[in-house]
This record gives C-alpha cells, structure tokens and sequence, in this order.
C-alpha cells in the first residue's frame, strides 16, 4: 500500500470564482469564505480508514452561510448541493462548515471558531 503524497489546500488564486459564484446563487448562499485556519490532515490520520475515504483528502474548507434555516444533522438545505457542484466544478474534495454553526459556537465563548470566523477570506457575498 502506498501513501498518498498531500496536495497543497487550495487558495482563492486556484479558483474560478465567477463560476462558484453562480453555484452560490443556485443554491440560495449567502456568502462563502476560505477558512485559512485549516490544513490538510496527516496522509493516514486514522488507519481504520479506507484509502480511498474523501475526508483524507480535502482541498479546500470553506466557511458558508446559507441563511436562516432549520438544521439536519448539523447541515442546512442545500449543503451537500453545494459541496457536490463544487466538487464537479473543482475536481476536488471540499469541506464546508456552517456559518451558522461557529457562531452558535462563538456565542458560547469557543476561541476556535472566533479564530475561523476571523480569519475567513470572503470570495462570495449575495448582492
């Protein structure tokens, strides 16, 4: 079995942002963001997990708002759309956390969701 050598995450430079902007009109975001504050994991960070796992290989995390809305297993309507359209769009695996969800965690003082929410670099906000 061979490892699988990491790929640098993906920045705003490698992205086609017209093109993500109009998967985040089809889908109703609000506004999306880079999450700089991430890496990529260790090549095998849990050896119970299949080589082939996507979650061993994200590329880009991003911080999205989907507006109000009720919560299905921690995810808005439309979350898993838009990580598949991206994914079709980029090649590549993506992560998205909730807006929604770091602020919850801020609210209840969490210093590493301040620190995500700050750090965000904003490649799409609805007109």
């Amino acid at each position: 079995m061979t490892t699988p050598q990491p790929r640098p995450l993906l920045t705003r430079d490698d992205l086609p942002l017209d093109a993500i902007a109009e998967i985040c009109r089809r889908w109703g975001v609000r506004e999306m963001a880079i999450d700089p504050s991430q890496t990529r994991p260790p090549p095998n960070p849990f050896p119970f997990m299949p080589d082939d796992n996507p979650f061993r290989s994200i590329d880009l995390y991003l911080i999205v708002d989907f507006g109000p809305g009720e919560y299905h297993w921690g995810c808005k309507k439309h979350h898993m759309d838009v990580i598949e359209d991206l994914y079709t769009l980029l090649d590549r695996h993506v992560w998205i956390e909730d807006k929604g969800i770091l602020e919850m965690n801020i609210a209840d003082g969490s210093a590493w969701a301040q620190k995500e929410m700050d750090g965000r670099e904003v490649i799409y906000t609805a007109e």
